[in-house]
């Protein structure tokens, strides 16, 4: 039995109308990471960061095939997948991850995590300050799958930085067309190995399999059900 991003299923496994995954969780206001608190860990079977981390905390590809650190540490090549795409078709590109950075980064966001970012060129003057020119942060496309950023110092543990959650790129198209609610079901736009499907506020959350997802951290389930906890602690 194969799922339909290819993987292989043992013979023993169950049909696959029954591959889904139930859990129960309170109900998030919103899915966009660079906003919000304690969202990142629902969202990380959506979308991909430039990197990820295995069971060890090593550092392995994701969005990025490879990369490459100068050798004064202070500046970081990645070299994006050329087969990665959007849940809509579109192709995940360089400048999807500058746009994330440049938003999640500045003043306007206001996101709680940015600090952590701080070792990134111009990232804390460029975060604390309203209306701060874009480009001074230090995150540019060379051109649509090489990505550079520069750090104000060595930053041997930049990877690390790039796994976490708040590092997943935001498709700019749908941000810039639903505003706040480019997150809700029909809307989010997703680069992993799963889409968002269906979203009933109050009850529940739906995600199906991205078939356009073709990277290293391929889904098994073909559906992830999460049915929202009740205000009241009483199970709807």
């Amino acid at each position: 039995m194969v799922n339909s991003l290819g993987k292989v299923f043992p013979a023993d496994a169950a049909p696959m109308a029954r591959q889904v995954y139930h859990f129960m969780a309170d109900e998030p206001t919103s899915l966009d990471v660079s906003a919000n608190l304690y969202v990142g860990e629902w969202n990380e079977f959506l979308f991909e960061q430039l990197v990820a981390r295995d069971e060890n905390q090593n550092i392995i590809p994701a969005a990025a095939d490879r990369w490459e650190m100068a050798a004064d540490g202070m500046t970081w090549t990645f070299y994006l997948r050329k087969t990665g795409k959007w849940s809509d078709g579109r192709p995940v590109t360089a400048h999807d991850f500058v746009y994330t950075y440049r938003r999640s980064l500045s003043f306007e966001i206001a996101n709680p995590y940015a600090a952590f970012y701080y070792d990134i060129k111009g990232a804390k003057p460029y975060n604390q300050t309203p209306g701060v020119d874009p480009a001074l942060l230090g995150v540019r496309a060379l051109n649509d799958y090489t990505l550079v950023i520069e750090t104000e110092h060595p930053t041997p543990y930049l990877g690390l930085i790039l796994s976490v959650p708040t590092s997943m790129p935001v498709p700019r198209w749908q941000v810039e067309k639903y505003g706040k609610k480019w997150t809700e079901a029909g809307n989010c736009v997703s680069n992993s190995s799963y889409q968002l499907s269906e979203w009933q506020h109050g009850s529940h959350m739906d995600f199906t399999l991205n078939t356009y997802y073709d990277g290293p951290l391929k889904g098994y389930v073909e559906e992830i059900h999460r049915t929202f906890r009740h205000p009241s602690g009483a199970n709807l």
